[in-house]
């Protein structure tokens, strides 16, 4: 059984990757769409004809990192460092990222851009230095936007031991499971007009030696994007 569990054709978004709330069609996650919508209402209400971008000096109040690893014991935390060290096989990621030539060398978690940010095809240690790198560089930061721009990232990691697991039609024994999960959205940072949100999961199965048997939510990722 190969360790990387393939997504769903269906699950592949468009080549654009990207859904932009316009009063266009809407993403398929509800969470975010109902988040994208709120924060649309509010825009609309806030910013009236004529109105002009005004100067936000740097406000590290509106812009959250929050990365928690629960692990009981060494060995749990051994499990999540190899749960984020393993690298998606680079031909999937280059398939999913079509015409857009990746780099030869080195960790490809991403597969594609947008608005500027990579978006993530692996949720690895990469992936997780590189969303809390880019929010607490936003936290540093000035801008001079339409309305106060904000930005988070939250990431959680954990273990758990199962005599019998199943994740879709894949079923095993006496495995530990960690759950790698991340949260991002930033709002009129990377542009002055447009925010963008997304949330990714890695589910890494490992048997009682601590070896790898599969690894689930790798794959191109929904990133519904708001413009105003």
């Amino acid at each position: 059984m190969s360790r990387h569990a393939a997504r769903h054709p269906d699950a592949e978004p468009s080549r654009s990757g990207a859904d932009r709330i316009t009063g266009c069609p809407l993403p398929r996650s509800g969470f975010l769409a109902l988040s994208a919508l709120a924060l649309a209402g509010r825009l609309a209400a806030a910013i009236v004809p004529g109105a002009e971008p005004k100067k936000w000096p740097a406000n590290a109040d509106k812009h959250t990192v929050t990365v928690t690893r629960k692990a009981a014991d060494d060995a749990e935390r051994r499990l999540i460092a190899a749960a984020e060290a393993a690298q998606p096989p680079r031909a999937d990621v280059q398939k999913a990222a079509g015409e857009t030539k990746l780099p030869e060398q080195g960790p490809v978690w991403w597969y594609r851009e947008a608005l500027g940010l990579r978006i993530p095809y692996a949720l690895t240690t990469e992936a997780v230095d590189y969303f809390t790198a880019l929010v607490r560089s936003y936290a540093k930061e000035s801008f001079t936007r339409y309305t106060q721009p904000s930005s988070r990232v939250e990431y959680t990691a954990s273990v758990a031991a199962h005599q019998s697991f199943q994740h879709e039609e894949a079923s095993f024994t006496n495995v530990r499971v960690v759950t790698l999960s991340l949260a991002f959205d930033q709002n009129f940072c990377a542009t002055g007009t447009e925010g963008l949100a997304f949330r990714k999961e890695r589910t890494v199965v490992f048997d009682a030696a601590g070896k790898i048997l599969a690894i689930f939510g790798d794959g191109p990722t929904e990133t519904p994007i708001l413009a105003i």
